[in-house]
């Protein structure tokens, strides 16, 4: 049973930051909440609810909300882990790094793989087209790091986006939601790097 959420002050509960992840992966799919509602079997007043943190909702609820999305529920309890850090490189500028509170149609190729003591790394050329299909962010664990060859897009790390063009990139905890929310030209092509402990299975 859901129970209504007392206001409280100092950082945010729980309850308000799972509601923002549920309202920010059904915003990124254009999903309304009678559509999250049909899919999900929750009604659409709960689910509102539950986005703006007034009700604590029940494991099997969330459970119905993430499996009418489409996202592992993990992914609404990403932001309790903690802040962590988004290092992004201009063309010709050095690090700037700014501080987060936190598949897509495309053709890739591996371009390089290697394996140390328990560290994996993967290493892909990837190239976005027009037009765009909205689908759940990318989330897992490891550190990423992309680096923009040609085209331009809008970039998601959390809850901060980042304008990436030729000479770009963006370093980040890939545990963090991330991926490419719009491509400012009809393709866009970058190298993506991706290093994860192999003992989490990657």
């Amino acid at each position: 049973m859901e129970r209504v959420k007392k206001p409280d002050q100092g950082t945010p509960p729980l309850d308000v930051v799972v509601g923002l992840a549920v309202k920010m992966h059904r915003s990124l799919l254009d999903l309304t909440l009678a559509e999250l509602s049909e899919k999900a079997g929750v009604s659409a007043a709960m689910i509102s609810k539950i986005e703006r943190g007034q009700v604590s909702a029940s494991l099997a609820t969330l459970e119905a909300l993430a499996a009418g999305i489409g996202v592992p529920l993990v992914s609404f309890f990403a932001q309790t882990i903690g802040r962590t850090d988004v290092s992004f490189v201009p063309d010709g500028e050095g690090i700037t790094v700014k501080r987060l509170g936190d598949g897509f149609g495309h053709v890739y190729k591996m371009i390089g793989r290697a394996k140390a003591s328990h560290l994996g790394l993967e290493s892909h050329l990837v190239t976005l087209e027009q037009p765009l299909p909205k689908r759940p962010m990318y989330q897992h664990q490891g550190v990423e790091f992309i680096h923009v060859v040609a085209g331009q897009m809008v970039y998601r790390c959390g809850d901060t986006t980042f304008d990436l063009g030729p000479g770009d990139s963006l370093s980040y905890d890939s545990s963090t939601p991330h991926g490419a929310v719009n491509l400012l030209t009809d393709t866009v092509t970058f190298i993506s790097v991706a290093c994860h402990n192999e003992t989490d299975g990657g």
